[in-house]
């Protein structure tokens, strides 16, 4: 079984945030973005629900002697992963944008910035995230199996190489579309936890004004949750 650890992607591509902006987030929640939370410290009322993509990160290198020649290999690459990408229904392309995925097409490929693979300043690097939607029926082998096949048969234009570099993550979107029904299950709780102690007592719900948080219950699945506390005290 595959284990989904963290990963530091840098993008390569200079995106314009207002992508960002325009459409639904698609934000990393595991890895590097997890939420440092004890389990023995997060609030009892969490939503259990799958995450909506698995992600890694996927780098195009190339070691072409002509800089102009690495570029053009790499970019040519690119937009045949974009292409085929595009064909499909359970592959996207994207790069990072502070935590959250932007989705990555041939006609951004303009904006294409290269890196240098470590030292090695013959050797020029592209670095994007491929995801795939997580189904009701998947298992992480299943899941990460769509993107490793895709990899493997991306086509690869003269030195080019495309390989997985970084381990599996997952990502959800829109985060905030869930508080409503968090916060129902939280007044829910309150109201048992009330008639439980009798009319004598009154419970304070704390923390309700904090945004979404997250994490990890299985290999494809999250526990999403408001950090609150809640107290029961004698009615004044």
């Amino acid at each position: 079984m595959k284990r989904i650890a963290a990963i530091a992607l840098v993008a390569a591509f200079s995106a314009p945030p207002v992508l960002a902006q325009e459409a639904v987030e698609d934000v990393i929640v595991t890895g590097s973005r997890a939420s440092d939370w004890d389990p023995d410290r997060a609030p009892v009322v969490q939503l259990p629900r799958r995450a909506d993509n698995l992600i890694v990160g996927v780098r195009v290198v190339n070691d072409t002697r002509s800089p102009a020649d690495r570029r053009a290999e790499i970019t040519q690459t690119l937009r045949a992963m974009a292409r085929s990408a595009s064909a499909r229904n359970d592959i996207d392309l994207a790069i990072e944008d502070d935590g959250v995925l932007v989705p990555l097409t041939e006609d951004m490929m303009a904006t294409l910035s290269l890196g240098a693979d470590g030292n090695r300043a013959d050797t020029s690097v592209a670095s994007l995230v491929v995801k795939t939607p997580i189904q009701s029926n998947d298992t992480l082998d299943s899941a990460s199996g769509r993107i490793e096949r895709f990899v493997e048969d991306a086509p690869q234009a003269g030195r080019s190489l495309v390989e997985i570099k970084g381990s599996w993550e997952l990502s959800i979107l829109n985060p905030p579309q869930y508080r409503p029904a968090i916060l129902q299950a939280i007044a829910a709780d309150a109201r048992t936890t009330a008639a439980a102690f009798g009319e004598n007592y009154a419970v304070q719900v704390e923390g309700l004004s904090n945004r979404v948080a997250w994490r990890q219950s299985g290999p494809l699945e999250l526990n999403l949750f408001i950090p609150y506390e809640m107290t029961v005290e004698p009615r004044r």
